[in-house]
């Protein structure tokens, strides 16, 4: 594909928000050609748009350097020195599970079946979902008092 083309679909791709496939067209335009300047700038800006997390979630170390680069650049540019702390911290989280501090799980012993025994939570929740309505008196057939039954009814939160 030819320079001119690549720009074309990476301009398309910022217009259309695609920003990480409008980073990736200007990178192939880059190779192609890489002391065009305007296209790198532009490419800078267009990862300055970047949360740093998406920059992460590419798997490449290249993001932190070139927020590093543009910063050399720019040195008074707050907005790219905070994203570059940003993605640096979170580089440099720890990739391990805390197991100690997750919630402890009710490890109490189960049916030979697998499943809870009575009482269990199951058999709460589906006794909880499928209980029958409290009945209530028959709804009478006269409109005014059906209509006094159902105000009531609303007013005391029964339902059936």
């Amino acid at each position: 594909m030819s320079p001119a083309e690549l720009e074309q679909k990476a301009e398309r791709a910022v217009r259309r928000g695609e920003l990480l496939v409008a980073i990736e067209h200007f990178e192939a335009y880059l190779a192609q050609q890489p002391d065009d300047e305007r296209i790198r700038v532009r490419m800078e800006a267009v990862r300055a748009l970047l949360q740093p997390s998406e920059l992460v979630s590419r798997r490449r170390p290249e993001p932190a350097e070139a927020y590093q680069r543009a910063l050399g650049k720019d040195p008074e540019n707050a907005l790219l020195r905070e994203r570059l702390t940003e993605l640096r911290a979170l580089v440099d989280q720890p990739r391990k599970a805390d197991l100690d501090g997750a919630e402890k799980l009710d490890t109490s012993p189960t049916a030979p079946g697998g499943s809870p025994g009575p009482g269990g939570r199951s058999e709460k929740a589906h006794a909880a979902s499928f209980a029958p309505l409290p009945h209530a008196r028959p709804l009478p057939r006269e409109p005014k008092e059906l209509l006094e039954e159902l105000l009531e009814r609303v007013r005391t939160g029964r339902r059936g």
